[in-house]
């Protein structure tokens, strides 16, 4: 395993900090306009940028398998059970009723590892094709046509972000090395600006969640294919600009920071439950939260706070028995080896 870089802990750590601060801030989606503009920028590039990394994780290694069975199990389809059941009783202890659970069917956050699942067992199909990235694009687009995605395997999510995952599974150290010249690092702000004001313009049409949760089909937005293709097409496209700006303005040095990176799957999947308490408190409806200058930067802090707090590591010890339950004799001692990277907690 070669020496930890700390640009990918940094950018890591970053990303899953700015999904926190996405999730916290999107129940007031609709009260203000600059709130809205806020939330859809990092909405934008976070998570396809948290997914870009890892596929860049993804990528083969010398001397190991493609497709490691038990690995994926123990850091994926098991915290995917745990997670899904723990959601599943917290949902039904705020709405106070008794449902039934689909395994199949993700709740809340627990989409995440079925699709990282499902994208992980592919790559040795990515791996093969002479140009994968176009593939996985073709794919996406194709699946605009449905009348309804599924709620099984998170089917539009899954579908809707491949294209991230392969792209970095074809990304390689000297494009990351791109990202740190002077004239791009000079002009990554002003790129990050010019997302937030176009978003900013056309914010009130992207107000379905839909759009940038890679949710719907163009029948459930109620747009023609056309206009579902060419508005995909351009948040995409600012996805990615976005993206690469942000890794440009981080700081490819170790920082104060950089140590949380390695816990950003234990953030991701547990800061959805302080946040549906939260929700549930009714704090939303608070006239201090209904303006941007106070709703911003109060639910920003917080949110930060909470991404600080869920990677530290005495917070990664006492959650990882759900996060990376132990499994014992059950399967091959490197399917579930803390010191074997797990997908976006450690590098590679």
């Amino acid at each position: 395993m070669g020496e930890r870089q700390p640009l990918f802990d940094n950018a890591k750590f970053a990303a899953v900090a700015l999904v926190v601060c996405a999730h916290t801030w999107m129940p007031l989606l609709a009260y203000d306009r600059t709130v809205a503009a806020a939330v859809l920028t990092v909405a934008a590039f976070s998570m396809p940028l948290f997914i870009t990394l890892c596929g860049y994780f993804a990528r083969p290694r010398p001397g190991r398998p493609q497709v490691d069975g038990p690995r994926l199990i123990g850091q994926l389809a098991v915290p995917y059970v745990v997670f899904q059941l723990l959601y599943n009783l917290v949902g039904m202890a705020l709405e106070r009723r008794l449902a039934p659970i689909h395994l199949l069917e993700p709740r809340w956050l627990t989409w995440f590892l079925l699709s990282l699942l499902i994208w992980r067992l592919t790559v040795p199909l990515w791996t093969a094709l002479r140009h994968p990235l176009p593939v996985a694009v073709l794919v996406a687009a194709a699946t605009g046509v449905v009348d309804a995605f599924p709620a099984e395997l998170a089917f539009g999510r899954t579908l809707g972000f491949l294209p991230f995952f392969v792209l970095g599974l074809v990304l390689r150290p000297e494009h990351f090395a791109l990202l740190h010249r002077r004239a791009v690092r000079r002009c990554a702000p002003v790129v990050l600006a010019g997302v937030a004001a176009t978003l900013w313009v056309v914010g009130p049409k992207l107000l379905n969640p839909g759009w940038l949760e890679y949710t719907d089909s163009a029948a459930q937005l109620r747009v023609g294919y056309p206009v579902w293709l060419a508005v995909r097409v351009a948040l995409a496209a600012l996805a990615l600009v976005a993206g690469a700006a942000f890794l440009a303005v981080l700081p490819a040095r170790r920082t104060r920071y950089t140590a949380l990176g390695a816990a950003s799957l234990y953030v991701y999947l547990l800061h959805g439950l302080p946040l549906k308490l939260v929700q549930a408190s009714g704090i939303y409806h608070a006239r201090l939260l209904h303006h941007w200058w106070t709703a911003l930067p109060l639910l920003g802090a917080c949110a930060l706070a909470l991404a600080v707090v869920l990677a530290l590591p005495r917070t990664v010890r006492l959650f990882t028995p759900l996060v990376q339950p132990p499994l014992g004799r059950l399967l091959h001692p490197e399917g579930t080896s803390r010191d074997q990277p797990v997908p976006l907690h450690r590098e590679a």
